[in-house]
């Protein structure tokens, strides 16, 4: 190594020293320790400099530690890419101890910004690294411990997650760290279904499971912030030295001077003609979400008021709901009645409308929030599984009415946005009776046959030809309600396909046990919504299990709707926990209400939750 070069390394290990040393322990608002490496932006100088170690090391001149250096000043200048080829590069048995530490986490912080979080457990699960965790400082200590909380969250130990959080709670100093992953416990707790919270409680050590007591029992009163408050007073009196009760999270605290919701409430829906069912049937759900709160005896019900749209503007039942003094207003049902409220000029009060728009150019008005039963979360869900799965190739298979449509384009759009490709986009109608010959030029299984009469035309005629689909695609998500559901799948199994998975939204579930019919849709993976799955919720919905899946969805829409209306100004902060819904994990984003499904299976025609 010539002189000069060993003065180059000598130089920036010192700006290394200095890089990493100053490295702050505070907490963010999200409760996460700040990345060590890892910057945001780059540094045209020290990525000057990275590069003569890299191109250093490619001429075998530089040493493994070296190499690391380059590494992490890669990461340190913005360039994550460039981080992963040099640590690809060293030999980790050259490397001391301390600076294994820094080389394993580097490579966890660099498979955490490229969605592997299954890479990241093995470099925590390491030996070595294990062997070394007693000779951690504090500020490694706090890292590792966010770290883990976020890599088992990502994979779906939740347990484990709020354990790392809990530990490195009680290693943080400052009262503001403390609330921050406080704050970040309390999120996913938020996030996780009854049934999940009673048994954290029954079989966890005290500390978790006594967070998991409190988020079960304020997960009662949803809809009812002095009940919610009660609650907590009440468990903190029985629990006064437990971090929570010390700490509390800073929602309890918003939440106190947040008991006055709507006194109004104006619902505006449609309520004769085509649309009359419709309307009563999320009028139902909405109800029972309303007599549930009636029924807790310290809190008043707002005031309903319903205005039939069948007959009048959206604008004209809109002003008439303001003039008689709502001060929250929810509706319409129906695509055309959302637009009319996105065109009004003023929306003086919070309002929801009940259709989820797919326009980005249109700017939203302020007070306006969408909620609705659209597809396009679910399909993003979809596809963020499956890119970390590895796949990247899909097939999708739709009806060809307005939502499959819908779903069709926002998985279109957003699968390749994440850099994947849509092989084929096969759109049905709901008449369709044979789905085995209408997927054959999709899964190109009459090239395939035709290749094989061409071979017995001209070669030998007694030739046994099997037909083969094409091979590039790597799942299918099929869409529809269960009836068209049950003969998709079967027809892929018959058509060679059988060893693709099979993804689904959950439209594709009513809810009820039909073991005998949904055999055919074993092995299907869908984002299911909470109501349908035993447990899920404090109290399950009641809804006539003979009415059409897109009415009992209905339903939920219904009771949701009540649920974001009393939650809405705690939805509209991001820091604030999600709710909880009957459809999923409510949360507001840039004024409308997404929904995170819970995943289901169908394993021999019955329903399980799964964690993919």
């Amino acid at each position: 190594m010539n002189k000069k070069f060993l003065l180059q390394i000598v130089g920036l290990g010192c700006i290394l020293a200095f890089i990493t040393g100053c490295t702050p322990t505070a907490t963010t608002q999200s409760g996460k320790v700040t990345v060590a490496f890892i910057a945001a932006t780059q540094d045209a100088s020290l990525y000057e400099r990275a590069e003569a170690l890299f191109a250093g090391a490619q001429s075998g001149e530089v040493p493994s530690e070296v190499m690391l250096q380059a590494g992490i000043m890669f990461a340190q200048s913005g360039d994550q890419q460039r981080s992963s080829e040099s640590l690809a590069l060293i030999n980790t048995d050259e490397l001391t101890n301390v600076d294994f530490i820094d080389y394993t986490l580097l490579g966890i912080e660099l498979n955490i910004q490229s969605k592997s979080p299954a890479d990241a457990l093995l470099k925590l699960e390491t030996p070595r690294f294990i062997a070394l965790k007693s000779t951690f400082g504090g500020q490694t200590k706090l890292h590792v411990l966010s770290l883990e909380s976020d890599i088992n969250a990502d994979i779906g130990n939740i347990e484990s997650s709020l354990a790392a959080s809990i530990e490195l709670a009680q290693l943080l100093n400052k009262k503001n760290d403390v609330i921050n992953v406080h704050n970040k416990i309390w999120r996913q707790l938020s996030a996780q279904p009854y049934n999940f919270l009673q048994r954290c409680f029954a079989g966890s050590e005290s500390v978790l499971g006594l967070w998991c007591n409190l988020a079960a029992d304020t997960r009662l009163f949803q809809n009812n912030y002095t009940g919610q408050l009660n609650q907590f007073n009440q468990w903190k009196i029985t629990n006064f030295a437990h971090p929570a009760a010390r700490t509390p999270p800073s929602w309890f605290d918003q939440n106190r001077k947040n008991v006055t919701p709507s006194s109004q409430v104006a619902l505006l829906l449609p309520l004769q003609d085509d649309y009359r069912i419709p309307s009563q049937t999320f009028l139902d759900g909405f109800m029972a979400a309303y007599y549930q709160l009636f029924e807790q005896s310290n809190t008043e019900p707002p005031n309903l008021r319903l205005h039939d749209t069948s007959n009048q503007t959206m604008q004209q039942a809109y002003e008439n709901a303001i003039a008689e003094g709502a001060d929250m207003v929810i509706g319409g049902l129906r695509e055309s009645e959302a637009e009319s409220l996105m065109q009004l000029p003023l929306i003086p009060v919070p309002t929801i409308s009940l259709n989820q728009l797919d326009r980005t150019e249109t700017q939203q008005p302020a007070n306006l929030v969408q909620f609705g039963n659209s597809p396009k979360d679910e399909m993003i869900q979809i596809a963020d599984l499956a890119w970390r799965k590895g796949h990247r190739n899909a097939l999708v298979i739709a009806p060809d009415n307005n939502w499959g449509v819908q779903a069709t384009s926002s998985f279109d759009a957003y699968w390749k946005q994440k850099g994947g490709r849509l092989l084929g986009k096969v759109s049905y109608s709901t008449t369709v009776k044979d789905f085995t010959q209408f997927l054959k030029p999709s899964l190109q299984i009459d090239q395939s046959e035709e290749r094989g009469a061409q071979l017995k035309r001209f070669v030998n005629s007694s030739l046994i030809y099997t037909p083969r689909r094409r091979q590039d695609i790597d799942f299918v998500v099929a869409l529809g309600y269960p009836l068209n559901a049950r003969q998709i799948k079967p027809a892929l199994e018959f058509l060679y396909a059988a060893d693709l998975p099979v993804y689904s939204i959950s439209k594709i579930y009513n809810g009820v046990e039909q073991a005998g019919l949904d055999r055919d849709l074993s092995g299907i993976q869908f984002t299911a919504m909470p109501w349908t799955l035993p447990g899920q919720l404090p109290n399950e919905l009641v809804s006539d299990e003979t009415m059409h899946t897109a009415y009992r969805q209905l339903y939920a829409l219904g009771y949701d709707a009540f649920l974001v209306h009393r939650n809405l100004d705690n939805l509209g902060s991001v820091e604030q926990p999600p709710v909880f819904g009957s459809m999923g994990i409510l949360s507001l984003s840039r004024g409308v209400i997404t929904r995170t499904g819970r995943w289901g299976q169908f394993q021999q025609g019955k329903v399980t939750e799964v964690t993919p």
